[in-house]
């Protein structure tokens, strides 16, 4: 009897054995989801995606090829039918596709074949909390346009501007940018004294939903002629990203804050070679000269044109002529002011180089040389003759001479 069971016992398991090896056999199991017309995959999928897409690729014997015979179950008890069965190019490798509505939360999904699990796969859910806090705002920049030229500043001419911009570039870690398509994304252009705002609101891209990283531009319908403090705050829906402040000045208040912050000369030799020094060489070493003002202005950041000339100054002349006046773009940083030059034969008649803005002057590049003081055993000394103009360059000299002496050498 025992022989006998044993027996119809090896039968049996050799009738099953086939079978299971002819059966399914699953061989990839992943998920992707769908938003704002866009099927995306990511490590994961955000609460306000319109669908959750379930791929399966299996091995399938002909005798099992039935769309019916799978399912995908989730955790919660859900059974979901495939929405569509195709096979692939050539072989028994066939393809699976399940359309389920995004879980609230994260959860797991079992493949099914006549209620036999083939696979599982987690469907990791991204809160809206999760993806805001991952959210930033690098290099928020603000552009004003003057004449041709696009300026990153923080302070400009309210007459002067002819286009205003805000641009920064959005990144999100770990996860695509694609939820902005529900949140919205705004720039928020505030006046601070007296609450004039102007709100944009920024639609993106399909290529931009898909990436992580972007670059985002918003330009006003207005631009600020008002003069005082903007920001630009950039939000999505509740939360604050970013605020940059951006001040509007008077041509007034621009033209006061101009200085010079250093002088050269621009040299070329009998050669045509040209240089910039900083102390007036022998002019016998020159075939022409000119000067170079570095101008800037005190206001922070700031962008500006104004139209600069240089006067030859000449004893006892009652009207300097004018030798170049030209439109110079203006910031916070030295911005080189060199008009050209002029034959050394017609410097004999010159004592400097004036610096204008209209009717004011700037400042002074002299072409005497810098005289000496001649010291006596009581340490005193005799001024130099004649009325010698000071600049950043004497005093440099005057610097690095004091510190020679006091070393000794």
């Amino acid at each position: 009897m025992l022989h006998s069971l044993k027996r119809w016992r090896d039968w049996a398991m050799a009738e099953l054995r086939p079978l299971t090896r002819s059966g399914p056999q699953l061989q990839a199991l992943y998920f992707s989801y769908e938003k704002a017309g866009l099927t995306l995959h990511g490590p994961a999928i955000p609460w306000n995606a319109d669908a959750v897409l379930v791929e399966v690729s299996v091995r399938l014997a002909p005798a099992h090829r039935r769309k019916s015979d799978f399912h995908l179950r989730l955790a919660e008890g859900d059974a979901i039918a495939p929405e569509n069965f195709r096979p692939d190019e050539g072989g028994d490798r066939h393809r699976l596709f399940f359309r389920l509505a995004t879980p609230r939360r994260g959860t797991a999904a079992t493949l099914c074949w006549k209620d036999q699990p083939l696979g599982q796969i987690t469907l990791p859910i991204l809160n809206a909390d999760e993806f805001l806090s991952n959210l930033r705002i690098e290099m928020p920049t603000i552009f004003v346009r003057l004449g041709d030229k696009q300026v990153a500043c923080q302070t400009f001419v309210t007459t002067q501007a002819k286009g205003f911009q805000a641009t920064a570039i959005i990144s999100s870690r770990g996860a695509s940018l694609a939820p902005l398509a529900d949140l919205g994304l705004k720039v928020f252009f505030r006046h601070e004294r007296d609450g004039i705002c102007q709100e944009l609101l920024i639609p993106l891209a399909g290529s931009q939903l898909q990436g992580k990283q972007t670059l985002v531009v918003a330009a006003p319908h207005k631009l600020p002629r008002r003069g005082g403090i903007w920001t630009a705050t950039w939000q999505v829906g509740d939360k604050v990203l970013a605020s940059q402040r951006i001040k509007a000045i008077s041509q007034r208040a621009f033209h006061k804050s101009l200085r010079i912050s250093d002088t050269r000369f621009v040299v070329a030799d009998w050669k045509g070679a040209v240089t910039v020094r900083r102390q007036l060489p022998p002019l016998v070493e020159v075939s022409r000269l000119g000067p170079c003002f570095l101008v800037s202005s005190s206001e922070a950041g700031m962008a500006g044109i104004c139209r600069l000339c240089v006067h030859a100054q000449v004893p006892g002349g009652i009207r300097p002529p004018l030798l170049e006046e030209q439109e110079t773009l203006i910031t916070d940083g030295p911005t080189m002011f060199a008009p050209g030059t002029v034959e050394v034969a017609d410097l004999g008649q010159l004592a400097a180089f004036d610096l204008r803005l209209k009717h004011r002057s700037l400042g002074l590049l002299p072409l005497s040389p810098v005289p000496s003081a001649s010291f006596n055993n009581e340490g005193g000394f005799k001024p130099p003759a004649g009325d010698y103009i000071w600049t950043n360059a004497a005093d440099e000299e005057l610097t690095e001479r004091l510190n020679r002496l006091m070393n000794g050498r």
